[in-house]
């Protein structure tokens, strides 16, 4: 009974120191996952600065000032140092926790052994525990076997006592086996953050090249050559480029706060290196200023605790100083940030100010054609006074305003003419030789309805034709024909259609002076030898005289109206004589106004008036047979 009471209390003792070190193991590996974060906060540190560097590396300097390219090429430099220095940190930082989780003899000193080294013994001390037991119950079997009675049964208790101890060994012995491989596996995760490190350094290979040691240096990115925005651009050119700077500008201005943010986090991670730095640093210099010791193994254990502090030192300060350099980088990138997000605001400005000012001109020029338009419309109105021809004026006027309103808007935004050039001027060629007599006839137009052109009921000659105008359009006028000889001008019925491109032809084009309606006609009268040539010459003037004064007003009028029309001085419009020699006598000529369209009423006055004064005078009787009227010019 004595025996087996010892064994008992020694296998409580075994149990007790194992759930011991499981428990203590438990809270060790439960303390692991803070590990496991500092390595997640070193991978998110990789994370966003190879995010950042990729977003320097794409950004676009090709629009802009030729120093944008200096500012881009010195920060994305700066951002590629940078990225250098951030893994290098992070391989010195993962060395550090690979060092404190395998507790090398490198591993900073923590004044305690590492629990987790204790479970291989552990695991050790309850398999032979279980064999030990095990042996024992196997050796109770035989005696049972042949033992009889009372010894039998104690025997049989003994055995039942060390299966019940069997069991929780074996329990135990799994329990340390579960806590040891779940130990191996989280060192197993530790271990695996340099190779993510490495597999991290794989997607920026313009800066880590694969293969470094066959001196392959790193691709440059290309860079953009420069293209300033042409002042003479259009306004959808210039309007795109702002857009585009304004999008450049957004983009700098993203690269700026991620820099910011990097540093923030290249702060955090230094932050506890260097507060542990301070304490080692510390703790060096109070173990230096201690007396010497008398006690050989004090002294000897003071002394490695020095040394493992200064390898500490190194090896926190190898993963320190990286990032302290690259926050110095990243304010300097910072700075070249800013400046470049000053240069593209400088030019966000400069080009706001074209696009400003080409809008102005556009508003100009539209204001300038509807002031144009509204002095033709008024000017219309003002000097034309036939309805047709104003109504034909104020189409074209709207038709031209249109016109000159789409050149307006076209010019103002549209800069790139090269090509739309040439096919308008292939397409101009073509409309302008299959609408050549078109053309030419509205361009005529606009002089036929000029101050000195052509007016309804004005009497023309033009390609043998003589009548009186009846119409004049875009393209043609109306004429209505007359026939006759001399003075007997007479309507045939008919309206001849002509073009106005005639005006540009070679065929004569008589027209009434401007603001006319008159026309010389002349009396010829042959007196015999021996007549009394000044007696003859005044009765029949005074007679041409005296019908005159009836319609003499109009004429005078006539020509003060010419006059103002054509800004020149004329003779006055009266009748005239004068002698010529005949193989048959002398001939008296008198000239005579009339009124175009009272010619024939005016020419049998002046006839009926003329034999009045030739049969009141025996003397003149003899030359009535060879009195004429004609016309000079056939009007």
């Amino acid at each position: 009974m004595l025996r087996v009471r010892e064994s008992t209390v020694r296998h409580g003792a075994i149990y007790a120191a194992a759930a011991i070190l499981i428990f203590t193991a438990g809270v060790v590996l439960a303390q692991s996952p803070a590990s496991s974060s500092e390595g997640g906060d070193i991978i998110h540190h990789l994370n966003v600065i190879i995010n950042w560097y990729k977003q320097m590396s794409s950004a676009n300097e090709a629009a802009g000032q030729a120093s944008d390219v200096f500012y881009f090429e010195n920060a994305r430099s700066l951002a590629r140092q940078a990225l250098q220095l951030a893994f290098q940190s992070a391989e010195a930082q993962a060395e550090l926790l690979r060092a404190a989780t395998t507790g090398g003899a490198n591993a900073p000193a923590s004044g305690a052994p590492h629990e987790n080294s204790n479970l291989p013994a552990a695991a050790a001390n309850a398999a032979a525990q279980t064999q030990q037991v095990q042996a024992q119950i196997d050796a109770l079997d035989k005696q049972i076997a042949k033992a009889y009675g009372k010894k039998n049964q104690i025997l049989t208790a003994q055995r039942d006592n060390l299966q019940a101890e069997l069991a929780l060994d074996q329990a135990v012995q799994d329990a340390i086996g579960k806590l040891q491989k779940f130990a191996s596996g989280n060192n197993a995760q530790k271990a695996g953050l340099p190779a993510e490190i490495t597999d991290l350094k794989k997607s920026v290979p313009d800066v880590f090249p694969s293969t470094p040691g066959n001196g392959e240096k790193p691709a440059a990115a290309p860079s953009a050559s420069v293209q300033e925005a042409a002042p003479s651009g259009g306004l959808i050119s210039q309007a795109s480029l702002l857009f585009s700077r304004l999008e450049d500008l957004h983009a700098v201005d993203q690269l700026d706060s991620g820099a910011t943010e990097i540093t923030g986090l290249a702060r955090n991670l230094q932050a506890p290196l260097v507060t542990k730095l301070r304490a080692d640093v510390q703790e060096a210099r109070t173990l230096a200023g201690q007396p010497p010791l008398p006690d050989v193994a004090q002294a000897e254990t003071t002394r490695q605790r020095l040394e493992n502090l200064t390898e500490e030192f190194k090896k926190i300060s190898a993963a320190t100083l990286p990032l302290s350099q690259e926050i110095i980088v990243l304010d300097e990138c910072g700075v070249n940030l800013q400046e470049w997000q000053n240069s593209i605001h400088k030019e966000c400005v400069r080009i706001l100010r074209l696009v400003l000012i080409r809008v102005i001109a556009v508003l100009i020029g539209l204001a300038v054609v509807i002031v144009f338009s509204r002095l033709w419309r008024r000017g219309t109105f003002r000097y034309v006074k036939e309805p047709r021809h104003r109504h034909q004026l104020l189409l074209v006027q709207r038709f031209v305003t249109v016109f000159l309103m789409a050149m307006v808007i076209v010019l103002g935004f549209i800069s790139e003419f090269g090509s739309l050039a040439t096919f308008a001027g292939f397409i101009t060629a073509g409309i302008a030789v299959a609408l050549q007599t078109v053309i030419l006839s509205v361009a005529a137009y606009f002089f036929l309805v000029g101050r000195y052109g052509v007016r309804v009921g004005d009497r023309i000659s033009v390609a043998g034709v003589t009548g009186d105008v009846a119409d004049v359009g875009m393209v043609r006028f109306y004429v209505i024909e007359l026939a006759g000889t001399g003075v007997d001008m007479y309507p045939t019925g008919r309206l001849v259609v002509l073009p106005n491109s005639l005006l540009f032809q070679n065929s004569p084009f008589f027209k009434q002076i401007p603001g006319t309606a008159h026309a010389w006609h002349e009396i010829s009268v042959t007196l015999p030898a021996g007549s009394d040539y000044g007696r003859a010459e005044s009765q029949l003037l005074e007679a041409v005289k005296q019908v005159y004064a009836e319609y003499g007003d109009r004429i005078e009028e006539q020509y003060e109206t010419s006059e103002s029309l054509m800004n020149s001085r004329y003779s006055s419009p009266n009748p005239q004589s004068c002698w010529q020699l005949d193989g048959n006598g002398l001939d008296l000529i008198i000239r005579y106004p009339v009124e175009i369209h009272r010619e024939s009423e005016i020419d049998s006055k002046m006839s009926r008036k003329l034999m009045e004064v030739i049969g009141a005078d025996p003397d003149l009787k003899s030359i009535a047979a060879s009195l004429r009227i004609r016309s000079t010019i056939k009007v």
